[in-house]
């Protein structure tokens, strides 16, 4: 990872550090991994590992294989029309890379509702090499949380480096403490990962093109081994989701800016080892790669047609990416969900780095980069449900500058600026402490907390992650033998609790089987008529609150009967 010179004993010393706050973070990522239930979109992951994992069985010993191999009956994925292959069809490694034989067991980067690269998934199953006796749920956990420790550490480090621990630790904390980012970390799905590679891309990148103090140019050149994992991360990057393919932009506007001819070169050099990279981790182009980028593109700007998703966002519904939120969403959603300290230092920072573009580029590049995901997201027709999931990439550049406006107080202040960043640090850690198990409906105290947030039109709760584990075991223990559950919506994330014994009552539709329970999440975005009908008029039985605010209703599935139009559907 390092460049061609051999670093100083204290910049070892610096890196071991950093070591030692990633292992930190992976220990807190693994001790509160269990408090945090499955989320909306890991089933579907769960569902793609699977499959990756066959392939990967069946390269080893493809004759071996296909003797044992029966295409699954059920799946935690969506089908499409790609059927699974005959035992006589994978006999051989040959027929493994067969073009179709590869889009079955590698559903990606095409139409949807397979739209996302692979990348997120092979991180996925690091846990099978490394944690193989642990839960299928957890183990897929394990190489999203294992990467989000490490970024932790490198950022510490490479902060430290530059303006000391103390702005080191301020944008840690600001990366692990941040509720969302926390959150995400933990997940088995691509937004936190994507985060993760994007802030190591800066580091990789600033580490390429910049000296260590920060003053000027040194050489021609750009240190190559940075290059290298530049374009590797690039090439992850844009791996893992279509934001990915946006990531170059603000590195080409910052080396426009800065006639910078080692940022040139290292966009160059790591643009080419970026694409070979994009390349070689999505198995699912390899038989037609010119088609394979087209189709992938296509499927993901016309997510209008394919996937449209209402959003409710300052009390009013907008049906995504149809409609568009409004231009200052991103600006609003920053404020919303950021503890205040951090907030405060990354207004700092960006301030203090746009006063000293020429002495710390650096920090412009860092803040080019915050505002370039802030306007990206914030396009018309973007993607706008999920809260801050679909721009959390700039929740680690909003951690980096804040790292940037913590040096800049302690510079400034000294002893008090030691203070202010602790103040923030301690807000942090008390904020995520507070919302635990539901860190996503984390809301900052300037808008009141989630109660203000519920009073100013915004979703509780979107992902699913409200269904704690109490509120399953009180379904366990009152739901009556042969009768089933029933959901406002249905991710296969139900499966893997059911087939994984958490969730004992059957959830899938069976007329044979009546319903004792109907689950509703507190989205109204995407809610019916007939749902806000039953939490105004309905007598739930269990709710999931956190101050006061309703996230779940779980209501008698008779009660939810008698507000259908017509006859109770058959489906649910």
């Amino acid at each position: 990872m390092s460049g061609p010179e051999s670093p100083p004993p204290n910049r070892w010393r610096l890196r071991a550090w950093g070591l030692a706050v990633a292992a930190s973070t992976l220990l807190l990522m693994i001790a509160t991994e269990p408090q945090l239930s499955i989320v909306f979109d890991e089933g579907y992951t769960l569902g793609r590992e699977a499959r990756i994992r066959d392939w990967f069985r069946a390269l080893r010993d493809p004759e071996r294989f296909a003797a044992t191999w029966q295409p699954p009956g059920r799946e935690m994925i969506e089908k499409d029309r790609y059927p699974a292959p005959r035992p006589d069809q994978i006999r051989t490694r040959a027929q493994l890379f067969d073009k179709d034989v590869l889009a079955w067991f590698w559903p990606f980067a095409r139409e949807e509702p397979h739209g996302h690269p692979p990348f997120y998934a092979i991180v996925g199953l690091a846990g099978d090499f490394l944690t193989p006796s642990w839960q299928l749920l957890p183990r897929a956990r394990l190489g999203p949380m294992l990467l989000f420790s490490l970024t932790a550490g490198a950022l510490w480090s490479f902060i430290a480096s530059q303006w000391g621990r103390w702005a080191a630790t301020l944008a840690a904390g600001a990366w692990i403490l941040q509720p969302n980012l926390f959150a995400n970390g933990h997940y088995a799905t691509v937004d936190a990962i994507l985060a993760s590679l994007w802030v190591l891309a800066l580091i990789a990148f600033a580490k390429a093109v910049l000296p260590r103090t920060t003053t000027g140019i040194e050489s021609r050149s750009p240190k190559w081994g940075w290059v290298i994992l530049f374009g590797l991360l690039a090439g992850w990057a844009a791996d893992s989701k279509l934001t990915g393919w946006f990531l170059p932009l603000p590195f080409l506007a910052w080396t426009v800016i800065a006639r910078s001819r080692r940022g040139f070169l290292t966009l160059l050099v790591g643009g080419l080892i970026g694409g070979l990279t994009l390349y070689a981790f999505n198995p699912s182009w390899w038989n037609d790669p010119i088609d394979g980028v087209r189709r992938f593109l296509e499927s993901n700007l016309t997510r209008g047609r394919t996937i449209p998703i209402p959003v409710l966002f300052l009390g009013q519904v907008y049906d995504t990416p149809r409609d568009s939120l409004p231009w200052y969403n991103t600006l609003a959603w920053t404020l919303f969900v950021t503890p205040v300290g951090f907030l405060a230092l990354a207004i700092v920072g960006a301030g203090q780095a746009v006063r000293r573009v020429r002495s710390q580029p650096f920090g412009f590049l860092a803040v080019l980069h915050w505002s370039f995901l802030l306007a990206l997201r914030a396009m018309p027709h973007t993607p706008g449900h999920d809260g801050v999931r679909q721009f959390l990439p700039a929740f680690g550049m909003l951690a980096v500058v804040a790292g940037l406006g913590a040096a800049a107080l302690l510079e400034r202040f000294g002893r008090w600026g030691k203070l202010i960043v602790a103040s923030a640090l301690v807000e942090g850690a008390i904020s995520l402490a507070l919302i635990m198990p539901v860190p996503l409906s984390y809301f900052s105290p300037i808008i009141g907390g989630l109660p203000g947030a519920a009073k100013l039109g915004l979703e509780p709760t979107y992902f699913w992650d409200a269904l704690t584990g109490e509120a399953i075991d009180w379904l366990n223990e009152h739901t009556p033998p042969n009768q089933r559950v029933g959901f406002v919506s249905y991710p296969t994330s139900w499966l893997y609790l059911h087939d994984s014994g958490r969730l004992k009552p059957d959830v899938l539709p069976d007329p044979r089987r009546p319903c004792a329970w109907f689950v509703i999440q507190n989205r109204p975005g995407v809610l019916e008529s007939w749902d806000r009908d039953l939490i105004a008029n309905g007598h739930p039985a269990y709710v999931v609150s956190k101050w006061g605010v309703p996230l779940v209703w779980i209501y008698p599935y008779h009660e939810r009967e008698s507000t259908l139009p017509g006859q109770a559907s058959a489906t649910q």
